[in-house]
């Protein structure tokens, strides 16, 4: 979803480096300003993300940021 020209919201799958970590070990917003809005596992979507939230290969994630940076994070 684009939200003005350089920010949008995107769902991309979580990355296979990043499953068994949790969101705080990871620490996508510091590394690229990109923030997690949400979790989706099994078609049920859970936005009460935390730090110690734990990702999983058959999760999806919907996040927010510079699309240039969501881009690069994803490879997309």
């Amino acid at each position: 979803m684009k939200l003005d020209e350089e920010h949008a919201i995107f769902e991309v799958v979580v990355p296979v480096e990043w499953a068994g970590k949790s969101v705080g070990q990871i620490d996508i917003r510091k590394k690229y300003e990109i923030t997690i809005l949400g979790v989706k596992q099994h078609r049920r979507m859970d936005l009460s993300v935390t730090p110690e939230t734990m990702l999983t290969s058959d999760m999806t994630l919907l996040v927010l940021g510079e699309k240039k940076a969501i881009r690069k994070c994803f490879r997309i």
